[in-house]
């Protein structure tokens, strides 16, 4: 009886047993083939999802859709592509093998035999990856370098550069037609494994072929100069190959295609003196073969200009133009070589603080080219660019008001020049303290946009309305000057509404019977600053800080007060002021601005690089909040030595 029990027993969970294993059977069965009848809106979901997980760099999820897939349809190529993709990524390159493998057996395209012969590379497997490679090579039937670049490519990716190397050259002595495009690959591949010297010779026997080689050598080159450690020894490396082979006499002597190597190479080591004197070499060649002369010196000094090397900018402007006349080529491009000469000189001058004899014999340079130049629009900018440097560093009001004059004379549009010189009258009016004829010159610029149609003037009315209230202001009508700023700052996208708020905010802080004297005060230090009297400001501005400590523009003087003993040569004072104030003034919410100033005068008037970094640290960590932040941190960074 019990034997039967347990008989019974056995019977059933074997029963049982066999009703899972067929059930798990029954629903593999129906998995696979739900899996071989997807939808094709299905398919092309997961698809998307795959290659979405690819574009996040998520290669492992990729892999594991991608192979579903791929097991679906084995024929998609986008398919087998993205699940080598993922195999590749995840250095699962047995598994990228097997799958390539199979691939071939229906696709030997060159392709396909370029991704087996890589494979095989990745897994060590040399002698499979060169017969890869050798079938790729009978595959493409090459009779041209072109046609083995993607070959030689492959090679290069899985370092194989020696194999490429010498598949190049095979294939450079068997070429028709490209023998100079081989050897510039073949060239690149010399600088990919450090062979520099023999790199540059190759190099120089392309430029033999002609000078129409030169841009497809300096391409070249500058794939390779993007790594610093190896860029100065392979252009030192090239310049030496170059001027060696210019002076044997059996070569036939310098070319103008070897010049103009030269000269991309200095220009690359910011070398500008060598640069241009290679180019005066090469305009030396067009005039001795009756070409015009001057063109590549405008175009190197726009360059030079353009990345700050002003003073061989300037050279070679002047050269330029010297050569152009004499060769009697007038017209736009002379005159310009001509101005962009004296643009320059004033950047240099302006940028190392030149005497102000300098300046002002520029100042007549530029008068002598707008008194004879037929171009008028050249002739408007030397006026503007004479009469900028008059009113502002020279502050010679007569001779910048005769210049703005002539220019706006000379126009009657109401273009960017004529707007700057009309508007420049405007602020000699007032540094003379002449409010008559300011209202003269504003209601001149009012019935110009009168009578021009078509003109978009909504900026040049803030300009004008702005200008309206700061004569208010300096004439002391507080009330006035608040109506009429209040519409300028109204307009957030005006350059001036900035400028409106700032004098709202000081108006507004003091125009009251308790108050409204400090502001009085204020504003006739302020005309006197506009007039350059800064001694007379400063004083003004020293009383409020003495005798109107607690009134509300006091921390506003302190900071005006600094900017004139800076004017006045006496940086040190300026510094004492604004610690003073930081440390009297407490409360003023202007504190982060007397601080970036401070650091300021330390950093450009002192020339204390040391004690200017700590002040902008310190400033770093007293305002994070600052609206300065970002001002501090950068030039903290750049006297610290930071690269960016």
């Amino acid at each position: 009886m019990v034997i039967s029990f347990f008989q019974r027993m056995l019977g059933l969970l074997a029963f049982a047993l066999f009703l899972s294993v067929a059930t798990l059977a029954q629903a593999q069965d129906q998995s696979e083939h739900q899996a071989t009848k997807m939808s094709s809106s299905e398919y092309l979901q997961k698809l998307q999802y795959a290659q979405l997980y690819e574009q996040q760099r998520d290669p492992t999820n990729a892999m594991r859709i991608y192979g579903e897939l791929y097991t679906v349809n084995p024929n998609d190529v986008s398919v087998f592509e993205g699940y080598v993709r993922s195999l590749i990524a995840l250095k699962k390159y047995d598994d990228a093998e097997h799958v390539v493998n199979q691939r071939m057996k229906v696709d030997n395209s060159l392709e396909t035999l370029l991704l087996s012969a890589r494979l095989e590379a990745w897994l060590n497997k040399r002698p499979e990856a060169l017969a890869a490679f050798q079938k790729a090579e009978l595959h493409a039937n090459a009779h041209d370098c072109a046609a083995l670049f993607p070959i030689v490519y492959a090679m290069m990716d899985v370092s194989y550069n020696q194999d490429a190397l010498q598949l190049l050259d095979q294939m450079r002595k068997n070429s028709s037609g490209d023998a100079d495009i081989c050897s510039s690959q073949i060239a690149g591949l010399y600088l990919r494994l450090g062979q520099f010297d023999r790199a540059s010779s190759q190099f120089i026997q392309i430029l033999k072929s002609g000078e129409g080689n030169v841009g497809m050598v300096e391409q070249r080159l500058a794939e390779y100069l993007t790594d610093s450690l190896s860029r100065e020894t392979v252009l030192s490396s090239l310049e030496k190959a170059v001027l060696a082979y210019d002076s044997n006499p059996a070569n036939g002597g310098v070319t103008r295609a070897n010049l103009r190597l030269l000269a991309w190479l200095y220009e690359e080591r910011k070398d500008y003196t060598k640069a241009l004197a290679t180019i005066v070499q090469i305009d030396d060649m067009h005039h001795a073969e009756n070409e015009n002369e001057g063109p590549e010196l405008l175009q190197f000094a726009d360059r030079a200009r353009s990345e700050g090397a002003l003073e061989a900018a300037a050279k070679a402007y002047t050269e330029a133009s010297r050569r152009m006349n004499t060769n009697h080529v007038q017209g736009y491009y002379a005159s310009s070589a001509q101005l962009g000469s004296l643009k320059t000189w004033e950047a240099y001058y302006l940028a190392s603080s030149a005497p102000k004899d300098s300046i002002a014999a520029l100042v007549s340079q530029y008068e002598t080219f707008a008194a004879s130049e037929k171009v008028n629009e050249l002739s408007l900018d030397a006026l503007l660019h004479a009469a900028n440097l008059s009113y502002s560093p020279l502050f010679d009001l007569p001779r910048a008001t005769k210049d703005y004059e002539a220019l706006s004379l000379r126009d009657h549009s109401m273009n960017d020049a004529m707007r700057d010189a009309l508007f420049r009258l405007v602020d000699i009016a007032f540094a003379d303290q002449d409010f008559p004829l300011a209202e003269s010159r504003m209601q001149h610029i009012d019935d110009i946009l009168s009578r021009i149609r078509g003109l978009d003037d909504k900026e040049i009315r803030n300009h004008l309305l702005y200008d309206r209230a700061l004569e208010q202001y300096y004439r002391q009508n507080f009330d006035s000057a608040s109506v009429l700023l209040q519409d300028v700052a109204s307009d957030a996208a005006s350059d001036y509404a900035n400028d409106a708020i700032q004098l709202s905010g000081i108006i507004e802080s003091a125009n009251a019977p308790g108050s409204v004297a400090s502001l009085k005060r204020f504003a006739t230090a302020s005309l006197l600053d506009q007039a350059h009297q800064y001694a007379q400001a400063e004083a003004d501005y020293r009383s409020m800080i003495d005798t109107q400590f607690n009134s509300p523009l006091a921390d506003r003087a302190a900071l005006r007060s600094a900017q004139t003993l800076v004017a006045l040569g006496r940086p040190n004072d300026a510094v004492r002021e604004l610690d003073s104030m930081q440390s009297r003034m407490i409360s003023s919410p202007l504190l982060d601005v007397a601080a970036f100033q401070e650091a300021e005068i330390v950093d450009k008037n002192l020339h204390d690089k040391a004690r200017a970094q700590k002040m902008y640290e310190d400033f770093l960590e007293r305002y994070p909040n600052s609206d300065l932040l970002i001002d501090a941190r950068e030039r903290a960074r750049k006297l610290r030595g930071d690269a960016f």
